[in-house]
């Protein structure tokens, strides 16, 4: 994934790349890589790189039920 990494830093350095054509993009890379790059297929892309597909974040919230049981006995001592 570090030649994934490497090309994509030298696109941001170099603007001339920005509009650059795909076969002067992927002759840098791997052929696997660039196979599936340029067949814009995500599972090829995954098992070349090693990559799961099925990824998810999360937040879990904080539990605010201890800080609410002391309001209410505050107001029931009130």
């Amino acid at each position: 994934m570090s030649t994934v990494i490497s090309l994509l830093e030298k696109i941001g350095k170099d603007a001339n790349l920005r509009y650059a054509d795909k076969t002067t993009m992927t002759e840098q890379l791997d052929p696997a890589l660039a196979a599936a790059i340029l067949a814009g297929s995500q599972e090829q892309l995954a098992a070349v790189l090693g990559a799961r597909t099925n990824v998810i974040c999360g937040v879990h919230a904080a539990e605010e039920a201890d800080e609410q049981e002391e309001i209410t006995s505050m107001f029931k001592a009130g």
